[in-house]
């Protein structure tokens, strides 16, 4: 069955970690890395790379409202 989308901190933290999965213990970059990923983890990134490609259109728009003085 088809669950929720990720909510942005959820896919924040997914990003995250993946990303710590390529760093160095000392945190630098490692120049290679070879993940795992389990097909929950696949549906979670096609996802989030489909939600962020419908969000491109409006990119300007969410700028100059993140972005706006009040």
């Amino acid at each position: 069955m088809r669950r929720e989308p990720l909510s942005m901190l959820a896919q924040s933290d997914l990003l995250d970690t993946l990303i710590g999965r390529c760093v160095m213990h000392g945190g630098a970059a490692a120049g290679e890395a070879m993940l795992v990923i389990d097909g929950q983890t696949l549906d979670d990134l096609l996802q989030l790379s489909n939600r962020l490609r419908r969000l491109a259109l409006f990119e300007h728009r969410i700028r100059a409202m993140v972005t706006a003085r009040q």
